[in-house]
């Protein structure tokens, strides 16, 4: 094809007629217009022309590979303790606010989303709500937001964690594994409560990484059935005492590193 008929498709096309081309660039345009009506993709790009501050083809990535390129982040600094319990694509702007119990959690988890930097401390939500009310959607959109942020967030599924914990001690990596729960830079620990709690569980691994974190200033999330009263309950385990006090010292770490949510389904709003 000669110069001049090249120039011709590119002078009659939408997207080029407009511009100046100098005739050195003419066979660059002509090709990116080839490669886009063809809807040429390579490994996930397409091309794009780009006429400053000169012609060139760029390839792009198609929404599609944008994508797969965010999943891939997010699961590059989101990490599932030995869990595959999780809510995919959840986003806070899906997050279904219809009371003011829903408009609260959503103000706050969008507070410390703006606010929440490694050198800046933020107190955590403890999410608490009756089953299918959102708290694990909820953490779960917090999450994704803060992993697309590159902040390394341990997200743990607590029944999971104590088959974990125990699979620890027979494998002789129980301190690793504590010690992942510590540093993480946010912790979001989801169904507190709902894990078959021993007194050594409580006072060997939670107290000790709760005390860790809330002295290293680093924040937890947290869902539970239970408000903090019940909580105490589950917690005591064998009903005496000394059991319910070490019981009310954990749940004052808890206050001490969380602001207290409460999550419900009604349709209402308070006038």
């Amino acid at each position: 094809m000669t110069l001049d008929e090249m120039k011709k498709v590119v002078y009659n096309d939408p997207e080029t007629k407009h511009l100046r081309i100098p005739d050195v660039d003419v066979y660059k345009v002509f090709i990116y217009l080839q490669d886009r009506d063809q809807q040429l993709i390579k490994d996930g790009y397409k091309p794009v022309l780009k006429t400053d501050p000169y012609i060139e083809i760029v390839y792009e990535p198609t929404k599609e590979k944008e994508e797969e390129m965010r999943r891939l982040k997010i699961k590059k600094h989101l990490k599932f303790y030995d869990s595959e319990i999780y809510i995919q694509n959840a986003t806070l702007a899906e997050f279904d606010v219809f009371n003011d119990e829903r408009e609260k959690a959503f103000r706050l988890a969008q507070e410390f989303l703006d606010q929440y930097k490694r050198d800046h401390y933020m107190k955590g939500l403890y999410i608490y709500g009756k089953y299918a009310t959102g708290k694990s959607y909820l953490v779960s959109a917090i999450a994704e937001e803060l992993a697309q942020r590159n902040i390394n967030v341990l997200y743990v599924y607590m029944p999971d964690l104590v088959r974990s914990i125990r699979q620890g001690m027979n494998e002789g990596n129980l301190e690793e594994r504590i010690n992942q729960l510590k540093q993480a830079d946010v912790l979001m620990m989801d169904d507190m409560g709902g894990e078959n709690m021993t007194p050594w569980f409580r006072d060997e691994v939670l107290v000790p990484i709760m005390q860790y974190r809330l002295s290293a200033k680093l924040p937890v999330f947290m869902t539970s059935n239970f408000e903090f009263v019940q909580l105490v309950d589950a917690l005591t385990v064998t009903k005496d005492e000394m059991n319910r006090v070490k019981a009310a010292r954990l749940i004052q770490r808890l206050k001490d590193l969380m602001t207290y949510v409460k999550l419900s389904s009604d349709q209402y709003k308070q006038g």
